[in-house]
């Protein structure tokens, strides 16, 4: 059984200032680099798919915890 994902210590790791939910993502220097970044290291599965169209809509931290959420499920289970 893998522990599960702490995503506010993993967004913490490239953000530049404390954040909660409604952060936008530029106050805390989370460009579109550092997105792709956190989804790569949060991605369940290696050849998982980015939409970059909802990176591209992504505005707050919420936003970005729910969809990297999405990207550490595989077949509903989470990973670490």
């Amino acid at each position: 059984m893998t522990a599960p994902l702490d995503l506010d210590a993993t967004i913490g790791k490239y953000a530049t200032g404390a954040f909660d939910d409604s952060t936008p993502l530029l106050e805390v220097g989370l460009e579109s680099l550092s997105l792709l970044r956190l989804a790569v290291e949060v991605a369940a599965d290696d050849d998982a798919e980015i939409d970059a169209t909802r990176l591209a809509e992504l505005r707050v931290v919420g936003d970005l915890k729910a969809w990297l959420g999405d990207l550490a499920v595989v077949d509903g289970a989470a990973s670490c």
